[in-house]
């Protein structure tokens, strides 16, 4: 199910991003060869649709587009395009990762999504520690603490107080997940845990109750949503260049256990976590770093800036293809960082 879970996310990531070049192209009379489900090899051609042969491939992650970028002499290239509609081409990738964003967490409020209930008992669980006891023993992020040891739990102060009054020693914690109460649970809260974690590694605040919306309130709710993350992600961004928090850069193999592990948690979590890895890519994607669609809108940028000459062809696709190895080679050690994360 991980596995499966992460190609459906990454894929869709992917597609929405390359559909986003696809049909902004294909309006603005750019010639595209191909719009390719999955990556090469090609496995079928499915048919041509106003010059575009539409392909599945063996690798069913995402897709791709390919149409003539870079060379003006070329009919029908994008290179032949006015700056205006070049830029729209290179942005509407990342804008439609966007539009994706909105729509997941429009349906995550359709389907019912956690809010925090001020005035009700117990401790409601934001956030599990991977391999913490709290994990261990199956709390979830959702879930409300009903009790520990036997003793009820009134809030928030009560349930850390119960905790630390039984560090070093197994603790009955029974808990309720989306209106019912589940087996009780046993953990054993740690005296000496790993920073930033506590001694069960949850972080805990008011219970938490599941509403779902009518689709007019989870539209404004959503798009609000898109708009928050969007924040959210450039507030880490910013904090980690100050020094604020720790600079973290995840690639595709914690993708895939960030990915597992939401997906134990339910559909909507898992359309949630979506919705961010797209807002994500939206912003990475306009990077201005050569070969990704900001680095192409900076060559654009500067033609603008030189009265309309432009960098000569071969000279933009050099610099393409240079940045295109050192952000693979960027990809492996990413990758190698991960793998000394979460198996070394």
């Amino acid at each position: 199910m991980g596995l499966i879970s992460f190609v459906a996310v990454f894929g869709l990531l992917v597609l929405a991003h390359e559909l986003g070049h696809f049909v902004v192209a294909k309006l603005a009379g750019v010639k595209v060869d191909e719009f390719g489900f999955g990556f090469p090899p090609r496995l079928v051609t499915l048919g041509t649709w106003r010059g575009t042969n539409i392909t599945i491939n063996a690798i069913p992650i995402g897709g791709f587009v390919r149409m003539s970028e870079d060379d003006p002499s070329v009919e029908g290239s994008l290179a032949r395009k006015g700056r205006a509609t070049r830029a729209l081409v290179f942005v509407s990738g990342a804008l439609m990762n966007v539009v994706l964003a909105a729509v997941l967490f429009t349906i995550t409020f359709m389907l019912g999504t956690l809010v925090p209930v001020a005035d009700a008992p117990g401790a409601g669980v934001y956030l599990v520690a991977p391999g913490s006891p709290a994990e261990m023993a199956g709390l979830r992020p959702g879930d409300t603490i009903l009790s520990i040891d036997g003793q009820p739990v009134d809030d928030v102060e009560r349930a850390i107080e119960l905790t630390q009054d039984n560090l070093g020693r197994a603790i009955a914690i029974t808990v309720e997940r989306d209106g019912q109460v589940l087996p009780t649970m046993t953990a054993t809260p740690r005296e000496h845990p790993p920073e930033n974690e506590g001694a069960l590694g949850v972080a805990l605040d008011a219970p938490l109750q599941r509403r779902a919306y009518p689709v007019w309130e989870a539209l404004p709710k959503g798009i609000a949503a898109t708009w928050g993350g969007i924040r959210g992600i450039v507030g880490s961004l910013i904090a980690a260049i100050r020094r604020q928090l720790p600079f973290q850069v995840t690639g595709v193999i914690g993708i895939y256990n960030l990915t597992t592990e939401v997906a134990q948690s339910g559909l909507s979590q898992l359309l949630e976590f979506t919705g961010l890895l797209s807002l994500n890519l939206f912003l990475f994607n306009l990077l201005p770093l050569p070969a990704l669609d900001g680095g192409r809108l900076i060559f654009v940028l500067l033609e603008w800036l030189r009265g309309g000459r432009r960098v000569p062809p071969e000279k933009e696709g050099a610099v393409h293809a240079v940045g295109m190895v050192l952000l693979l080679a960027l990809m492996v050690v990413v990758a190698v960082i991960d793998y000394m994360r979460y198996f070394g």
